[in-house]
């Protein structure tokens, strides 16, 4: 018996080392297949309407993609633009800040070492963020055939989705096909329901942030939205990291404290407003990971993955658990992942 569970667990790491592996070595192809389920279920929405208005599942694919298309070189030619801008101004700032910086250090100069800050400053001058902005612009094309490799993957998920109960239905038993179709429809009303008001949320915050900044005449408004769109994929920290930017954008555009902070109030007060009250109300408690989950979750894929691992980690973590919760020998697991509502705490606590 005893042998039989070293064999096991001996096996289970093999599988797992291997797993390692393949993730690691794969890695391009695999982060390529999950942004394009991202991508699918952003783009569900649209194709499920166009179904019920009684248009044909591959018109209404088609239709769906045109307008994101056009959605997409719109805002793909406004980056662009605004990145350009960003590294023909870049110089200016730099020189701002390192006399920022210079006024700063000189005030504590009792409590600075001498080579610290000469050693400081000059590492500062020498970042050529200017020219590794030109060159990620310089390789639009090469990003452009990327996205549109991503972009047909899916297409591919989205229809295929759309037909995979009828071979399910086909190729098993109809018991036995019936009850694999109602655990996929579960997870997909599930993955759709989170992976489309998530990104619908972090669409609207990073919007807001926009707004917000073009109210207060900060430079770089349309970057900064887009920042703050990706990192709010990456609960409270992500969003807590997204809202230093452009205030200390705004301190060494106009080297006013009072401005930088009025902004940094009004994007914390939109943050928790949408973040804390309203994305709660549509995603749902049940849906949501705790904190050491998204702590480890963050940590192993940024290792495997490095940034686009931290980017995908919360969403690829929370499908995950949608997956497991439709799945009755890994529900228990599900429930380990999730944030303990607060009537269930104040029931424990009773007790």
């Amino acid at each position: 018996m005893e042998k039989n569970n070293l064999t096991n667990i001996f096996l289970f790491l093999i599988t797992l080392f291997i797993t390692g592996i393949i993730l690691r070595l794969a890695q391009p192809v695999i982060i390529s297949i999950l942004i394009s389920l991202l991508l699918a279920y952003v783009m569900d929405p649209p194709v499920a309407l166009l179904k019920k208005m009684g248009v044909p599942l591959w018109l209404s694919v088609l239709i769906t993609a045109f307008i994101f298309l056009g959605i997409f070189t719109v805002f793909g030619i406004i980056i662009y633009s605004s990145l350009l801008d960003f590294a023909r101004k870049f110089p200016s700032y730099q020189i701002k800040l390192t006399a920022m910086l210079t006024e700063t250090i000189s005030k504590i100069q009792i409590y600075s070492d001498e080579i610290f800050k000469t050693d400081l400053l000059n590492e500062l001058k020498r970042i050529p963020i200017a020219s590794i902005v030109l060159s990620m612009a310089g390789s639009i094309v090469n990003i452009l055939l990327k996205f549109l490799v991503v972009f047909v993957y899916a297409l591919l998920i989205l229809y295929g989705k759309y037909r995979i109960t009828r071979k399910i239905m086909r190729s098993f038993t109809r018991e036995k096909g019936k009850k694999i179709a109602i655990v996929l429809k579960h997870i997909d009303e599930g993955l759709r329901r989170y992976l489309g008001v998530k990104t619908l949320m972090s669409l609207l915050i990073g919007s807001c942030t926009t707004i917000i900044l073009f109210f207060f005449n900060v430079e770089f408004a349309i970057i900064l939205g887009c920042i703050t769109f990706l990192f709010n994929f990456i609960p409270n920290l992500g969003s807590a990291v997204a809202v230093l930017f452009p205030p200390l954008i705004a301190l060494i555009q106009y080297g006013s404290y009072s401005r930088s902070l009025w902004i940094l109030i009004t994007l914390i007060i939109f943050q928790n407003l949408i973040g804390n009250l309203l994305e709660p109300r549509i995603v749902g408690q049940r849906l949501k990971v705790t904190l050491t989950v998204v702590f480890f979750a963050l940590l192993f894929w940024g290792w495997l993955w490095g940034a686009p691992g931290v980017l995908l980690a919360v969403p690829m973590t929370t499908s995950i658990k949608i997956v497991m919760a439709n799945i009755p020998a890994l529900q228990s697991f599900s429930r380990l992942m999730e944030k303990t509502p607060k009537k269930e705490k104040t029931t424990a606590n009773s007790v």
